[in-house]
């Protein structure tokens, strides 16, 4: 079910001259910032363009519209995570091929697999905003929901059941079961991103640090390899 945002007639413009791409940048990451906080119904073009120190005018002459602004949020979230994703699932992809029924090699990509998705994810505070916005179009999608889907969450999500259905043996990345495991796997990932507040609290920690987020990616890989029945591979844990 979609909730409420007409994107049909939005007003995609060109960037034009660098000031006004560099107006429309800000334009973008403050909205990406507001509309992950407060959802789309409870951002107002007055509140973006304040926060942004642009003129009210100015959605308008880029986006056409606070639709169009929504969209083109939604438009570099997809851009961003497919260009986190895409390398890592291409190389992930290749060394699964490689390994054919090899299991300790199997585990070695899939190790370093994870490792790198996941401190890809939470080790840059700038995507927090995108992990916010993406975590409300899962609970509320929007009509733009299917342009995130199509170009970020289903590449992510297949290679996760690539993974598994190579670990399982299935070898069919679309069988329903390995879809689910795929599920289960990318969402204990994504779960140090969604919630970060919740594990900095059952720890202490005032927030993640890179030793810290090292520690988390080494504990999801091996998490990962025991759901897959794979062999542990050994990985420098670092506290602090």
């Amino acid at each position: 079910m979609a909730y409420g945002i007409d994107i049909s007639a939005a007003d995609r413009r060109p960037r034009g001259n660098d000031r006004g791409a560099e107006t429309r940048d800000q334009l973008v990451n403050t909205a990406l910032r507001l509309f992950a906080v407060h959802g789309y119904h409870g951002v107002t073009t007055r509140m973006v363009t304040k926060e942004a120190g642009a003129n009210l005018a100015a959605i308008n002459y880029h986006f056409g519209s606070k639709q169009g602004l929504y969209r083109a949020v939604v438009d570099d979230i997809a851009g961003s995570m497919s260009q986190l994703v895409g390398p890592m699932g291409q190389q992930l992809a290749q060394a699964v091929a490689r390994a054919g029924d090899d299991r300790e090699a199997l585990a070695a990509a899939a190790h370093g697999f994870c490792r790198g998705f996941v401190t890809a994810l939470i080790g840059e505070t700038k995507r927090r905003p995108m992990v916010g916005l993406v975590i409300r179009e899962f609970a509320l999608p929007t009509e733009v929901f299917p342009v995130l889907f199509g170009q970020a969450i289903q590449p992510m999500h297949r290679v996760f059941s690539i993974l598994a259905a190579a670990a399982s043996g299935r070898n069919d990345p679309d069988d329903e079961a390995v879809v689910m495991q795929g599920h289960a796997l990318l969402g204990m990932c994504m779960s140090f991103a969604i919630a970060r507040v919740a594990l900095c609290r059952r720890l202490d920690w005032d927030d993640y640090t890179p030793a810290r987020v090292t520690a988390i990616a080494e504990a999801a890989a091996s998490v990962l390899l025991s759901a897959l029945r794979l062999p542990q591979q050994s990985g420098a844990v670092a506290n602090g």
